[in-house]
Protein backbone atom coordinates (compact mmCIF):
# COMPACT_ATOMS: atom_id res chain seq x y z
CA UNK A 1 0.00 0.00 0.00
CA UNK A 2 1.07 3.59 -0.63
CA UNK A 3 2.15 5.71 2.31
CA UNK A 4 -0.45 8.44 2.86
CA UNK A 5 2.22 11.10 3.36
CA UNK A 6 3.87 10.16 0.05
CA UNK A 7 0.52 10.50 -1.70
CA UNK A 8 -0.14 13.88 -0.06
CA UNK A 9 3.39 15.00 -0.93
CA UNK A 10 2.92 14.03 -4.57
CA UNK A 11 -0.43 15.82 -4.71
CA UNK A 12 1.24 18.94 -3.31
CA UNK A 13 3.97 18.76 -5.96
CA UNK A 14 1.38 18.31 -8.68
CA UNK A 15 -0.63 21.29 -7.45
CA UNK A 16 2.55 23.39 -7.49
CA UNK A 17 3.15 22.31 -11.07
CA UNK A 18 -0.43 23.21 -12.03
CA UNK A 19 0.05 26.68 -10.60
CA UNK A 20 3.36 27.12 -12.45
CA UNK A 21 1.85 25.84 -15.71
CA UNK A 22 -1.24 28.04 -15.34
CA UNK A 23 0.76 31.14 -14.48
CA UNK A 24 3.15 30.73 -17.40
CA UNK A 25 0.27 30.14 -19.80
CA UNK A 26 -1.40 33.33 -18.56
CA UNK A 27 1.69 35.55 -18.62
CA UNK A 28 3.39 34.24 -21.77
CA UNK A 29 1.49 36.56 -24.18
CA UNK A 30 2.47 39.56 -22.02
CA UNK A 31 6.23 39.00 -22.02
CA UNK A 32 8.64 41.39 -23.70
CA UNK A 33 12.38 41.47 -24.18
CA UNK A 34 15.12 40.12 -26.50
CA UNK A 35 13.90 37.19 -28.59
CA UNK A 36 10.48 37.07 -26.92
CA UNK A 37 7.61 35.64 -28.98
CA UNK A 38 10.31 33.87 -30.98
CA UNK A 39 11.42 37.12 -32.61
CA UNK A 40 14.96 37.42 -33.99
CA UNK A 41 17.75 39.06 -32.05
CA UNK A 42 20.32 40.97 -34.10
CA UNK A 43 23.64 41.84 -32.51
CA UNK A 44 25.75 44.86 -33.26
CA UNK A 45 29.24 46.15 -32.64
CA UNK A 46 31.53 44.23 -30.30
CA UNK A 47 28.83 41.68 -29.44
CA UNK A 48 28.46 40.77 -33.09
CA UNK A 49 32.22 40.47 -33.52
CA UNK A 50 32.40 38.18 -30.51
CA UNK A 51 29.49 36.08 -31.77
CA UNK A 52 31.08 35.78 -35.24
CA UNK A 53 34.37 34.68 -33.70
CA UNK A 54 32.60 31.84 -31.85
CA UNK A 55 30.48 30.57 -34.75
CA UNK A 56 33.06 28.04 -35.95
CA UNK A 57 33.41 26.60 -32.45
CA UNK A 58 29.76 26.70 -31.36
CA UNK A 59 28.07 26.28 -34.79
CA UNK A 60 25.36 28.75 -33.73
CA UNK A 61 25.12 32.24 -32.21
CA UNK A 62 25.71 31.53 -28.53
CA UNK A 63 25.99 35.21 -27.60
CA UNK A 64 22.49 35.92 -28.94
CA UNK A 65 21.15 32.80 -27.26
CA UNK A 66 22.60 33.83 -23.90
CA UNK A 67 20.87 37.23 -24.10
CA UNK A 68 17.45 35.61 -24.55
CA UNK A 69 15.45 34.44 -21.53
CA UNK A 70 15.67 30.71 -20.82
CA UNK A 71 11.87 30.62 -20.57
CA UNK A 72 11.10 32.96 -23.46
CA UNK A 73 7.66 33.16 -25.04
CA UNK A 74 6.78 31.81 -28.47
CA UNK A 75 4.04 32.51 -30.95
CA UNK A 76 1.56 29.68 -31.38
CA UNK A 77 2.24 28.58 -34.96
CA UNK A 78 -0.27 25.73 -35.11
CA UNK A 79 -3.04 25.48 -37.65
CA UNK A 80 -6.06 27.14 -36.02
CA UNK A 81 -7.99 23.89 -36.38
CA UNK A 82 -5.62 22.30 -33.85
CA UNK A 83 -7.06 24.56 -31.17
CA UNK A 84 -10.50 22.98 -31.61
CA UNK A 85 -9.33 19.40 -31.08
CA UNK A 86 -10.57 17.90 -27.82
CA UNK A 87 -8.07 15.45 -26.33
CA UNK A 88 -8.94 12.79 -23.73
CA UNK A 89 -8.62 13.89 -20.12
CA UNK A 90 -6.80 10.68 -19.27
CA UNK A 91 -3.63 10.06 -21.29
CA UNK A 92 -0.41 8.12 -20.72
CA UNK A 93 2.31 10.09 -18.95
CA UNK A 94 5.50 11.07 -20.73
CA UNK A 95 9.17 10.96 -19.88
CA UNK A 96 10.96 13.55 -22.01
CA UNK A 97 14.58 12.51 -22.55
CA UNK A 98 17.10 15.15 -23.61
CA UNK A 99 20.53 13.77 -24.51
CA UNK A 100 23.45 16.18 -24.38
CA UNK A 101 27.23 16.24 -24.54
CA UNK A 102 29.00 19.56 -23.90
CA UNK A 103 25.91 21.46 -24.98
CA UNK A 104 25.92 25.23 -24.43
CA UNK A 105 24.10 26.39 -21.29
CA UNK A 106 21.28 28.49 -22.72
CA UNK A 107 19.94 26.16 -25.47
CA UNK A 108 20.07 23.16 -23.14
CA UNK A 109 18.10 24.84 -20.37
CA UNK A 110 15.77 26.61 -22.78
CA UNK A 111 14.83 23.14 -24.04
CA UNK A 112 14.04 21.98 -20.50
CA UNK A 113 12.12 25.14 -19.61
CA UNK A 114 10.00 24.93 -22.75
CA UNK A 115 9.01 21.34 -22.00
CA UNK A 116 8.05 22.03 -18.38
CA UNK A 117 6.28 25.32 -19.11
CA UNK A 118 4.19 24.02 -22.03
CA UNK A 119 3.35 20.50 -20.85
CA UNK A 120 0.20 19.97 -18.76
CA UNK A 121 1.50 18.63 -15.42
CA UNK A 122 -0.88 15.67 -15.37
CA UNK A 123 0.72 14.36 -18.57
CA UNK A 124 4.40 15.05 -17.85
CA UNK A 125 5.98 12.44 -15.59
CA UNK A 126 9.54 13.79 -15.81
CA UNK A 127 12.21 15.49 -17.88
CA UNK A 128 15.48 13.59 -17.95
CA UNK A 129 18.63 15.50 -18.87
CA UNK A 130 20.96 12.68 -19.89
CA UNK A 131 24.55 13.92 -19.79
CA UNK A 132 26.77 11.78 -22.01
CA UNK A 133 30.01 12.41 -20.10
CA UNK A 134 30.35 16.14 -20.69
CA UNK A 135 33.65 17.67 -19.54
CA UNK A 136 32.68 21.36 -19.50
CA UNK A 137 32.85 22.72 -15.94
CA UNK A 138 29.52 24.59 -16.04
CA UNK A 139 27.72 21.32 -16.78
CA UNK A 140 28.85 19.87 -13.45
CA UNK A 141 27.94 21.48 -10.11
CA UNK A 142 26.49 24.64 -11.67
CA UNK A 143 23.97 22.60 -13.65
CA UNK A 144 23.06 20.45 -10.66
CA UNK A 145 22.48 23.55 -8.51
CA UNK A 146 20.38 25.24 -11.21
CA UNK A 147 18.11 22.21 -11.60
CA UNK A 148 17.64 21.84 -7.84
CA UNK A 149 16.86 25.55 -7.38
CA UNK A 150 14.62 25.92 -10.43
CA UNK A 151 12.67 22.67 -10.17
CA UNK A 152 12.74 21.66 -6.48
CA UNK A 153 9.80 19.30 -7.09
CA UNK A 154 12.11 17.01 -9.06
CA UNK A 155 10.25 17.21 -12.36
CA UNK A 156 13.63 17.71 -14.05
CA UNK A 157 16.34 15.25 -13.11
CA UNK A 158 19.92 14.84 -14.24
CA UNK A 159 21.33 11.43 -15.20
CA UNK A 160 24.98 11.02 -16.18
CA UNK A 161 26.80 8.26 -18.04
CA UNK A 162 30.08 7.05 -16.52
CA UNK A 163 31.87 7.14 -19.87
CA UNK A 164 31.27 8.63 -23.31
CA UNK A 165 28.59 6.40 -24.77
CA UNK A 166 27.69 8.23 -27.97
CA UNK A 167 24.19 9.36 -28.89
CA UNK A 168 22.76 5.91 -29.63
CA UNK A 169 23.77 4.18 -26.40
CA UNK A 170 23.00 7.34 -24.42
CA UNK A 171 19.44 7.19 -25.76
CA UNK A 172 19.20 3.57 -24.64
CA UNK A 173 20.43 4.63 -21.18
CA UNK A 174 17.88 7.44 -21.09
CA UNK A 175 15.06 5.08 -22.06
CA UNK A 176 16.06 2.62 -19.33
CA UNK A 177 16.17 5.41 -16.73
CA UNK A 178 12.76 6.75 -17.74
CA UNK A 179 9.63 5.79 -15.79
CA UNK A 180 6.88 7.28 -17.96
CA UNK A 181 4.57 5.24 -20.17
CA UNK A 182 5.65 7.21 -23.26
CA UNK A 183 9.22 8.11 -24.14
CA UNK A 184 9.81 11.39 -25.96
CA UNK A 185 13.32 12.09 -27.21
CA UNK A 186 14.36 15.67 -27.92
CA UNK A 187 17.66 17.17 -29.01
CA UNK A 188 19.32 19.51 -26.52
CA UNK A 189 18.72 22.67 -28.59
CA UNK A 190 14.94 22.66 -29.04
CA UNK A 191 11.91 24.61 -27.88
CA UNK A 192 8.59 22.84 -27.38
CA UNK A 193 5.71 25.05 -28.47
CA UNK A 194 2.18 25.51 -27.15
CA UNK A 195 0.08 22.34 -27.08
CA UNK A 196 2.94 20.16 -28.29
CA UNK A 197 2.45 17.24 -25.89
CA UNK A 198 -1.24 16.29 -25.99
CA UNK A 199 -1.38 15.39 -29.73
CA UNK A 200 1.53 12.95 -29.30
CA UNK A 201 0.11 11.26 -26.21
CA UNK A 202 -3.41 11.11 -27.66
CA UNK A 203 -2.24 9.36 -30.83
CA UNK A 204 -0.21 6.81 -28.85
CA UNK A 205 -3.26 6.34 -26.59
CA UNK A 206 -5.18 5.42 -29.77
CA UNK A 207 -2.44 3.19 -31.19
CA UNK A 208 0.54 2.15 -29.10
CA UNK A 209 2.38 0.91 -32.22
CA UNK A 210 2.55 4.44 -33.64
CA UNK A 211 5.99 6.06 -33.48
CA UNK A 212 5.46 9.80 -33.77
CA UNK A 213 7.44 12.87 -34.73
CA UNK A 214 6.35 16.44 -34.02
CA UNK A 215 6.48 18.86 -36.90
CA UNK A 216 9.93 20.42 -36.63
CA UNK A 217 10.07 24.21 -36.85
CA UNK A 218 13.22 26.21 -37.55
CA UNK A 219 15.10 28.14 -34.88
CA UNK A 220 17.58 30.25 -36.80
CA UNK A 221 21.16 29.52 -35.71
CA UNK A 222 22.18 33.17 -36.10
CA UNK A 223 19.22 35.16 -34.72
CA UNK A 224 17.34 32.48 -32.72
CA UNK A 225 14.17 33.43 -34.58
CA UNK A 226 11.47 30.77 -34.29
CA UNK A 227 9.78 30.16 -37.67
CA UNK A 228 6.80 27.85 -38.13
CA UNK A 229 6.85 25.23 -40.85
CA UNK A 230 4.97 26.41 -43.92
CA UNK A 231 4.30 23.07 -45.57
CA UNK A 232 4.69 19.55 -44.27
CA UNK A 233 7.21 17.08 -45.67
CA UNK A 234 7.92 13.42 -45.01
CA UNK A 235 11.16 11.56 -44.49
CA UNK A 236 12.90 9.51 -47.14
CA UNK A 237 16.39 8.17 -47.65
CA UNK A 238 19.15 7.96 -50.21
CA UNK A 239 20.57 4.56 -51.13
CA UNK A 240 23.75 5.77 -49.44
CA UNK A 241 21.54 5.50 -46.31
CA UNK A 242 21.42 9.18 -45.48
CA UNK A 243 18.12 10.74 -44.46
CA UNK A 244 16.28 13.06 -46.85
CA UNK A 245 13.25 15.32 -46.67
CA UNK A 246 10.65 14.79 -49.41
CA UNK A 247 7.34 16.37 -50.41
CA UNK A 248 4.29 14.55 -49.07
CA UNK A 249 3.39 11.99 -51.78
CA UNK A 250 0.06 12.17 -53.60
CA UNK A 251 -1.18 8.86 -52.19
CA UNK A 252 -0.71 10.15 -48.64
CA UNK A 253 -2.58 13.37 -49.42
CA UNK A 254 -5.49 11.27 -50.66
CA UNK A 255 -5.43 8.98 -47.60
CA UNK A 256 -5.64 11.76 -45.01
CA UNK A 257 -9.10 13.07 -44.15
CA UNK A 258 -7.87 16.38 -42.72
CA UNK A 259 -4.93 18.74 -43.10
CA UNK A 260 -4.16 18.26 -39.39
CA UNK A 261 -4.39 14.44 -39.47
CA UNK A 262 -1.25 12.35 -38.84
CA UNK A 263 1.07 12.08 -41.84
CA UNK A 264 2.58 8.67 -42.53
CA UNK A 265 6.29 8.85 -43.29
CA UNK A 266 8.76 6.20 -44.52
CA UNK A 267 11.51 7.52 -42.22
CA UNK A 268 12.24 10.05 -39.49
CA UNK A 269 15.14 12.41 -38.95
CA UNK A 270 15.71 10.76 -35.58
CA UNK A 271 16.33 13.45 -32.98
CA UNK A 272 12.73 14.22 -32.02
CA UNK A 273 10.16 11.45 -31.59
CA UNK A 274 7.67 9.84 -29.21
CA UNK A 275 7.05 6.15 -28.67
CA UNK A 276 5.20 3.88 -26.26
CA UNK A 277 7.85 2.65 -23.82
CA UNK A 278 6.82 -1.02 -23.95
CA UNK A 279 6.58 -1.00 -27.76
CA UNK A 280 10.01 0.66 -28.03
CA UNK A 281 11.69 -2.12 -26.08
CA UNK A 282 9.55 -4.83 -27.66
CA UNK A 283 10.82 -4.00 -31.15
CA UNK A 284 14.43 -3.76 -29.97
CA UNK A 285 14.98 -0.16 -28.80
CA UNK A 286 18.19 0.88 -30.58
CA UNK A 287 20.84 -1.50 -31.88
CA UNK A 288 23.43 -1.43 -29.05
CA UNK A 289 26.05 -2.59 -31.54
CA UNK A 290 25.80 0.74 -33.34
CA UNK A 291 28.50 3.17 -32.34
CA UNK A 292 28.13 6.84 -31.36
CA UNK A 293 25.93 8.36 -34.10
CA UNK A 294 24.61 7.78 -37.61
CA UNK A 295 22.17 5.41 -39.29
CA UNK A 296 20.12 4.74 -36.16
CA UNK A 297 17.20 6.85 -37.38
CA UNK A 298 16.79 4.86 -40.60
CA UNK A 299 17.29 1.56 -38.78
CA UNK A 300 14.52 2.40 -36.33
CA UNK A 301 12.31 3.67 -39.17
CA UNK A 302 12.66 0.50 -41.26
CA UNK A 303 12.22 -1.71 -38.21
CA UNK A 304 9.12 0.15 -37.00
CA UNK A 305 7.31 -0.36 -40.29
CA UNK A 306 8.56 -3.89 -40.96
CA UNK A 307 7.81 -5.15 -37.43
CA UNK A 308 4.21 -4.10 -36.95
CA UNK A 309 4.39 -0.38 -36.22
CA UNK A 310 3.85 2.81 -38.15
CA UNK A 311 5.71 6.10 -38.32
CA UNK A 312 3.84 9.39 -38.43
CA UNK A 313 4.33 13.15 -38.23
CA UNK A 314 1.78 14.97 -36.08
CA UNK A 315 0.94 18.44 -37.50
CA UNK A 316 -0.57 19.79 -34.26
CA UNK A 317 2.60 19.04 -32.28
CA UNK A 318 5.23 21.69 -32.94
CA UNK A 319 8.81 21.76 -31.68
CA UNK A 320 11.50 24.20 -32.80
CA UNK A 321 15.05 23.02 -33.45
CA UNK A 322 18.33 24.87 -33.99
CA UNK A 323 19.80 23.46 -37.19
CA UNK A 324 23.48 24.11 -36.59
CA UNK A 325 26.04 24.38 -39.35
CA UNK A 326 28.18 21.55 -37.96
CA UNK A 327 28.66 19.33 -34.91
CA UNK A 328 30.42 21.41 -32.24
CA UNK A 329 31.76 18.32 -30.47
CA UNK A 330 34.02 15.42 -31.33
CA UNK A 331 33.19 11.79 -31.99
CA UNK A 332 35.27 9.22 -30.05
CA UNK A 333 37.87 7.47 -32.17
CA UNK A 334 37.07 9.54 -35.29
CA UNK A 335 35.54 6.45 -36.89
CA UNK A 336 33.19 6.39 -39.86
CA UNK A 337 30.36 5.53 -37.50
CA UNK A 338 27.67 6.36 -40.03
CA UNK A 339 29.19 3.95 -42.54
CA UNK A 340 29.70 1.05 -40.11
CA UNK A 341 26.29 1.56 -38.48
CA UNK A 342 24.68 1.62 -41.91
CA UNK A 343 26.33 -1.69 -42.72
CA UNK A 344 24.64 -3.22 -39.68
CA UNK A 345 21.32 -1.76 -40.83
CA UNK A 346 21.77 -3.06 -44.37
CA UNK A 347 22.87 -6.54 -43.34
CA UNK A 348 19.98 -7.06 -40.92
CA UNK A 349 17.04 -5.25 -42.52
CA UNK A 350 17.52 -4.61 -46.24
CA UNK A 351 17.74 -8.16 -47.61
CA UNK A 352 19.13 -8.18 -51.18
CA UNK A 353 18.57 -4.40 -51.48
CA UNK A 354 21.73 -3.93 -49.47
CA UNK A 355 23.44 -4.14 -52.87
CA UNK A 356 22.32 -0.57 -53.56
CA UNK A 357 23.97 0.69 -50.37
CA UNK A 358 27.24 -1.02 -51.25
CA UNK A 359 27.08 0.52 -54.73
CA UNK A 360 27.75 3.78 -52.90
CA UNK A 361 30.08 2.38 -50.25
CA UNK A 362 32.26 -0.28 -51.87
CA UNK A 363 35.01 0.85 -49.52
CA UNK A 364 33.09 -0.71 -46.62
CA UNK A 365 32.97 -4.24 -48.03
CA UNK A 366 36.12 -5.20 -46.14
CA UNK A 367 35.08 -3.49 -42.88
CA UNK A 368 33.99 -5.32 -39.72
CA UNK A 369 30.46 -4.40 -38.69
CA UNK A 370 30.45 -6.57 -35.58
CA UNK A 371 28.09 -9.29 -34.42
CA UNK A 372 24.53 -8.92 -35.75
CA UNK A 373 23.20 -12.34 -34.72
CA UNK A 374 20.99 -10.96 -31.93
CA UNK A 375 19.43 -8.40 -34.28
CA UNK A 376 18.67 -11.13 -36.83
CA UNK A 377 17.09 -13.25 -34.09
CA UNK A 378 15.02 -10.20 -33.10
CA UNK A 379 13.76 -9.84 -36.68
CA UNK A 380 12.84 -13.51 -36.82
CA UNK A 381 11.13 -13.49 -33.41
CA UNK A 382 9.02 -10.45 -34.31
CA UNK A 383 8.17 -12.03 -37.69
CA UNK A 384 9.04 -8.80 -39.44
CA UNK A 385 8.17 -8.25 -43.08
CA UNK A 386 10.66 -8.07 -45.95
CA UNK A 387 12.35 -4.92 -47.18
CA UNK A 388 10.57 -5.38 -50.50
CA UNK A 389 7.26 -5.19 -48.58
CA UNK A 390 8.50 -1.92 -47.06
CA UNK A 391 9.35 -0.48 -50.47
CA UNK A 392 6.09 -1.64 -52.07
CA UNK A 393 3.75 -0.60 -49.27
CA UNK A 394 5.44 2.20 -47.33
CA UNK A 395 7.67 3.91 -49.89
CA UNK A 396 6.29 2.98 -53.34
CA UNK A 397 7.61 6.21 -54.86
CA UNK A 398 11.23 5.27 -54.02
CA UNK A 399 13.18 4.83 -57.25
CA UNK A 400 15.11 1.56 -57.45
CA UNK A 401 17.94 1.99 -59.98
CA UNK A 402 18.07 -1.62 -61.17
CA UNK A 403 14.39 -2.67 -61.02
CA UNK A 404 11.57 -1.86 -63.43
CA UNK A 405 13.92 0.05 -65.72
CA UNK A 406 14.99 -0.41 -69.34
CA UNK A 407 18.72 -0.24 -68.61
CA UNK A 408 21.09 0.87 -65.87
CA UNK A 409 24.73 1.27 -64.91
CA UNK A 410 27.49 3.10 -66.77
CA UNK A 411 26.54 5.17 -69.81
CA UNK A 412 29.72 4.65 -71.87
CA UNK A 413 31.09 6.12 -75.07
CA UNK A 414 33.04 3.12 -76.48
CA UNK A 415 35.32 5.15 -78.72
CA UNK A 416 36.76 7.26 -75.88
CA UNK A 417 36.21 5.00 -72.86
CA UNK A 418 34.52 7.95 -71.16
CA UNK A 419 31.30 7.65 -69.12
CA UNK A 420 28.70 10.09 -67.91
CA UNK A 421 29.66 11.04 -64.34
CA UNK A 422 28.30 13.38 -61.68
CA UNK A 423 31.89 14.31 -60.77
CA UNK A 424 30.98 13.84 -57.07
CA UNK A 425 28.55 16.75 -57.09
CA UNK A 426 25.65 16.76 -54.64
CA UNK A 427 22.49 15.44 -56.26
CA UNK A 428 20.41 17.70 -54.00
CA UNK A 429 21.64 20.63 -56.12
CA UNK A 430 21.26 21.40 -59.82
CA UNK A 431 24.48 21.00 -61.82
CA UNK A 432 25.85 20.16 -65.27
CA UNK A 433 26.34 16.47 -65.98
CA UNK A 434 30.03 15.65 -66.37
CA UNK A 435 32.18 12.88 -67.83
CA UNK A 436 35.04 10.76 -66.50
CA UNK A 437 37.05 7.72 -67.47
CA UNK A 438 34.81 4.68 -67.02
CA UNK A 439 35.39 2.96 -63.67
CA UNK A 440 34.14 -0.53 -64.63
CA UNK A 441 31.14 -0.22 -62.35
CA UNK A 442 33.27 0.84 -59.41
CA UNK A 443 31.91 4.36 -59.01
CA UNK A 444 28.44 5.30 -57.77
CA UNK A 445 28.88 8.60 -59.63
CA UNK A 446 28.49 6.71 -62.92
CA UNK A 447 25.31 4.76 -62.07
CA UNK A 448 22.48 6.04 -64.27
CA UNK A 449 19.19 4.35 -65.17
CA UNK A 450 17.01 4.58 -68.25
CA UNK A 451 13.62 4.40 -66.56
CA UNK A 452 10.38 3.05 -67.97
CA UNK A 453 9.34 6.71 -68.29
CA UNK A 454 12.31 7.20 -70.66
CA UNK A 455 14.22 9.37 -68.21
CA UNK A 456 17.97 9.13 -67.70
CA UNK A 457 17.98 9.43 -63.96
CA UNK A 458 19.70 8.80 -60.71
CA UNK A 459 17.76 8.58 -57.45
CA UNK A 460 15.92 11.89 -57.54
CA UNK A 461 17.46 13.80 -60.44
CA UNK A 462 17.03 13.45 -64.20
CA UNK A 463 19.10 14.50 -67.20
CA UNK A 464 17.57 17.62 -68.74
CA UNK A 465 18.52 19.07 -72.15
CA UNK A 466 16.43 22.10 -73.09
CA UNK A 467 19.16 23.83 -75.11
CA UNK A 468 20.41 23.78 -78.68
CA UNK A 469 23.66 22.62 -80.35
CA UNK A 470 26.66 22.85 -78.05
CA UNK A 471 24.62 23.25 -74.87
CA UNK A 472 25.40 21.30 -71.71
CA UNK A 473 22.97 18.99 -69.95
CA UNK A 474 21.86 19.59 -66.38
CA UNK A 475 20.96 17.09 -63.68
CA UNK A 476 17.95 18.41 -61.79
CA UNK A 477 14.96 17.07 -59.82
CA UNK A 478 12.82 14.85 -62.02
CA UNK A 479 9.60 16.32 -63.42
CA UNK A 480 7.25 15.47 -66.30
CA UNK A 481 9.15 17.85 -68.62
CA UNK A 482 9.58 16.49 -72.13
CA UNK A 483 13.18 17.75 -72.16
CA UNK A 484 13.88 14.96 -69.65
CA UNK A 485 12.70 12.18 -71.99
CA UNK A 486 15.15 10.18 -74.10
CA UNK A 487 15.24 7.40 -76.65
CA UNK A 488 18.26 5.09 -76.65
CA UNK A 489 18.63 3.39 -80.01
CA UNK A 490 20.50 0.26 -79.03
CA UNK A 491 21.24 -0.71 -82.66
CA UNK A 492 23.28 2.42 -83.45
CA UNK A 493 24.06 3.62 -79.91
CA UNK A 494 22.54 7.08 -80.12
CA UNK A 495 20.69 8.69 -77.22
CA UNK A 496 18.17 11.20 -78.57
CA UNK A 497 16.19 13.80 -76.65
CA UNK A 498 12.49 13.31 -77.43
CA UNK A 499 11.63 17.01 -77.57
CA UNK A 500 14.61 18.52 -79.35
CA UNK A 501 15.54 15.44 -81.43
CA UNK A 502 19.19 16.21 -80.76
CA UNK A 503 21.83 13.65 -79.78
CA UNK A 504 23.94 13.21 -76.67
CA UNK A 505 27.55 13.96 -77.68
CA UNK A 506 30.85 13.73 -75.79
CA UNK A 507 31.87 17.14 -77.16
CA UNK A 508 35.59 17.63 -76.55
CA UNK A 509 35.72 14.18 -75.03
CA UNK A 510 37.91 15.06 -72.08
CA UNK A 511 37.71 13.27 -68.73
CA UNK A 512 36.44 15.80 -66.22
CA UNK A 513 34.68 17.67 -69.00
CA UNK A 514 31.02 17.91 -69.98
CA UNK A 515 28.85 16.20 -72.60
CA UNK A 516 26.80 18.41 -74.92
CA UNK A 517 23.78 18.25 -77.22
CA UNK A 518 24.36 18.28 -80.97
CA UNK A 519 22.47 17.61 -84.15
CA UNK A 520 22.58 13.88 -84.81
CA UNK A 521 25.36 13.02 -87.28
CA UNK A 522 26.14 9.31 -86.75
CA UNK A 523 29.71 9.98 -85.53
CA UNK A 524 31.40 7.90 -82.84
CA UNK A 525 31.14 10.82 -80.42
CA UNK A 526 27.38 10.21 -80.32
CA UNK A 527 27.44 6.46 -79.74
CA UNK A 528 26.75 5.09 -76.27
CA UNK A 529 26.23 1.77 -74.53
CA UNK A 530 24.64 1.08 -71.16
CA UNK A 531 26.17 -1.41 -68.78
CA UNK A 532 23.05 -3.53 -68.10
CA UNK A 533 20.12 -3.88 -70.49
CA UNK A 534 16.86 -5.25 -69.04
CA UNK A 535 13.86 -4.27 -71.16
CA UNK A 536 15.41 -2.56 -74.17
Amino acid sequence: MYDIWSILGFQHELSERYIRFRDYKRTEPLRSGPGEKGNPLYLEGEEKKLADSLIEKEAFNRIASDKIALDRSLKDVRDKRCLDVQYPKVLPKASVIIIFHNEAWSPLLRTAHSVVNRSPPQFLHEVILLDDFSDKAFLKTDLENYITKTWPDGIVRLVRTKERSGLIRAKIAGAKAAEGEVLIFLDSHCEANTGWLEPLLSRIHEDRTAVLCPEIDLIDKDTLQYTGTGSFSVGGFWWSLHFSWRPMPHHERLRRQSDIAPIRSPTMAGGLFAVDRQFFFKIGAYDPGMDVWGGENLELSFRTWMCGGKLEFIPCSRVGHIFRSSHPYTFPGNKDTHGINSMRLAEVWMDDYKRLFYTHRKDLLTQDYGNISERKILRERLQCKSFKWYLDNVYPEKFIPDENVKAWGMVRNPDSGICLDTLQKDEKTVFDMGMFHCQSGGSASQVISLSNKDQLRREEACLDAPGGDGSRLSLRPCTEAKTMEWIHFKNNGTIVNKLTHKCLDIGKGTSGGYPIMNSCNGKDSQKWTMQHYINL
